[in-house]
């Protein structure tokens, strides 16, 4: 058994783990962090004590890319190197330490696709098992496979029960949930057969159909080719739910829908876990076919930000907090408990 939970947070998730703590009626643990002007940075924990506590260090891999002159220092390769100082210097007091990396770093690096590069996935539960962190709790890997790169335990969440409380919220009826890949056709599959469940129960008749958006990608870049729509020829009247375990650019997103809207489409609502939105993505999102984009604080959406830098609204996105889903998860470590129907 260990002793009281203690969390920390890295500067890439400091409004989600204050969100955490209140839940939990915690305090975060006091961090200070200095960068160098050669580059290097310093982490220290100038106050109160870990020792023998159960420490739940959260940071994640990637953050919102809005920057300004006030964080231009931040990098991806910043927020690992910090989040491995973190654990670091706490490892020789206190008892567990599970990194908490809400966004996983380099998730998308799981296999050798050229003859020489690395997998930087698995490089990375390389280094988190090298300064000694003993478990690791994440939120949908964008390759679920890279868990078994890791030799300490790795537990992933979802934001599926976050997403089908909005989507049973909404009221709509005729559903439709389309997949913008085929490598996300079971998410949404989920999401269609939990949502109908939920209708049903509420005592409503469900009218949920699913299909997917075909498409190719010919080379590296964030240009997929559309080809069609799978499982279903006419979205008239219908509301499409379209759910996703990331956004970047969002040229995929709203190329499928643009699809599905000309197959008549009502509203077109996407659901998205981890919201990256690199470049003019949110100009984009604001310019599409779009309805609402729903996303989750496991990076941070910095809106009066991201409004500024791009020069215009963002009042297509709304952010949906996982918060509680880390905090039960941290509570049940804790404990002792089981995580398996977070895990939906």
């Amino acid at each position: 058994m260990y002793g009281s939970i203690a969390i920390c947070s890295g500067r890439a998730s400091l409004k989600l783990t204050d969100a955490v703590c209140k839940i939990l009626g915690i305090e975060p643990e006091p961090v200070e962090f200095h960068d160098f002007s050669n580059g290097n940075m310093m982490v220290n924990f100038p106050g109160g004590t870990v020792r023998e506590k159960d420490l739940f260090v959260i940071q994640s891999g990637e953050r919102s890319v809005f920057q300004d002159k006030t964080d231009a220092y931040r990098t991806v390769s910043g927020d690992i190197l910090e989040l491995l100082q973190m654990i670091s210097a706490l490892k020789d007091s206190a008892g567990r330490i599970t990194a908490v990396s809400p966004y996983f770093p380099y998730a998308r690096s799981d296999k050798k696709d050229k003859p020489r590069i690395a997998i930087t996935a698995k490089m990375i539960f390389e280094l988190l098992e090298a300064v000694r962190t003993d478990r690791v709790l994440t939120m949908t890997l964008h390759s679920p496979q890279c868990q078994g790169f890791s030799n300490i335990p790795v537990d992933q969440l979802h934001a599926n029960t976050v997403f089908i409380r909005k989507i049973l919220a909404m009221g709509k009826e005729k559903l439709a949930f389309v997949a913008p890949d085929s490598g996300s056709i079971l998410d949404n599959d989920f999401l269609a057969l939990h949502t109908a469940k939920g209708i049903r129960d509420a005592g409503g008749t469900p009218d949920v159909t699913t299909g997917y958006v075909k498409k190719m990608r010919v080379d590296d870049s964030e240009n997929p080719l559309v080809r069609t729509v799978e499982g279903l020829d006419d979205l008239s009247d219908r509301t499409v739910l379209m759910a996703d375990d990331e956004i970047l650019s969002g040229k995929s997103l709203i190329l499928c829908a643009g699809t599905v809207a000309a197959r008549g489409a009502k509203d077109i609502y996407a659901f998205i876990t981890h919201p990256i939105l690199s470049g003019e993505a949110i100009k984009r999102i604001q310019d599409s076919p779009i309805t609402k984009l729903y996303i989750t604080d496991t990076v941070e959406f910095d809106r009066e930000k991201a409004e500024r830098v791009n020069g215009g609204p963002a009042d297509k996105i709304e952010v949906l907090s996982v918060a509680h889903v880390f905090a039960e998860a941290i509570k049940r470590i804790n404990e002792g408990r089981s995580l398996s129907s977070l895990y939906l």
